[in-house]
C-alpha cells in the first residue's frame, strides 16, 4: 500500500486534524456539514492531504482552523479530554493517510455522521478496525489489484508470468481468499513479478 506522505508525520497530523474538528464542531459549534463543505473547499484540506509542511508543520491547529475559516485565529480554552469529535478527526487523517485518497472521496462514501455514530465501540478498538471498516465501505481495490494496475498487467498476463493460477488472483483481489493466509512462495512469486516487496501486497 502508497500511503499519502511519511508515516512520520502521520501523528501530528492526526492530532492537528483532531483538533480541527473539535474546534469547529464544539467549541464554534458549526453544523456538521457546513462546516465538512468548507473544510473540504479549503486550500487547508488539500495542503493536509499532500503534507505540505509548510501549513502541516509550520502551523499550529488554531492556525489552521482559522485559515480554514479565513478569519484571524483566536485561543481556546480546551479541555484535555478528547471528544468524540476530536476522534473522527484523528480517524479520517489516518484513513486519508492510510489508502491515500482525498477527504473528498472519503465523505463521498461515508458521511461524517456515519463516522461519529461509530465514535461507541470504535473508540476504543485500535484503528486498524477502523481501516477494516472504511476499507468495505469505500470499495477499496485489493493491494494485488493496485499493484497489478500499476504495472499495466491483466490478470491472465500476471498469472502467466508469476506461474500462479488465474483462480487464485481473482480469488485475492475480489477478497474472496485473504492473501495473508496464501503460501510465502505465492506471494513472493508475486511481488518478484510486480518488482516490490511481499509486505506491499499483504
Amino acid at each position: 500500500m502508497i500511503h499519502a506522505y511519511n508515516d512520520f508525520y502521520l501523528p501530528i497530523i492526526q492530532n492537528k486534524v483532531g483538533e480541527i474538528f473539535e474546534l469547529a464542531l464544539v467549541y464554534e459549534k458549526i453544523e456538521q456539514d457546513k462546516f465538512i463543505d468548507i473544510f473540504l473547499n479549503s486550500y487547508i484540506s488539500k495542503a493536509i492531504e499532500n503534507n505540505n509542511m509548510k501549513y502541516t508543520m509550520g502551523k499550529s491547529s488554531n492556525e489552521l482552523f482559522a485559515l480554514i475559516l479565513d478569519k484571524d485565529p483566536k485561543e481556546y480554552n480546551v479541555s484535555s479530554i478528547a471528544t468524540p469529535e476530536y476522534w473522527c478527526g484523528y480517524v479520517l487523517a489516518y484513513i486519508q493517510w492510510y489508502f491515500n485518497i482525498s477527504f473528498k472521496e472519503i465523505f463521498e462514501k461515508v458521511p461524517f455522521n456515519e463516522l461519529y455514530m461509530n465514535y461507541f465501540p470504535y473508540h476504543e478498538m485500535d484503528i486498524l478496525h477502523m481501516v477494516d471498516y472504511y476499507e468495505k465501505r469505500l470499495n477499496i481495490p485489493s493491494k494485488l489489484k493496485i499493484m497489478r494496475e500499476k504495472m499495466g498487467l491483466s490478470q491472465s498476463q500476471l498469472a502467466l508470468n508469476a506461474d500462479v493460477p488465474l483462480r487464485t488472483i481473482k480469488s485475492y483481489e475480489q477478497k474472496t481468499v485473504d492473501i495473508s493466509k496464501a503460501q510465502i512462495e505465492t506471494v513472493y512469486k508475486l511481488a518478484r513479478e510486480l518488482c516490490c516487496k511481499m509486505k506491499d501486497l499483504i
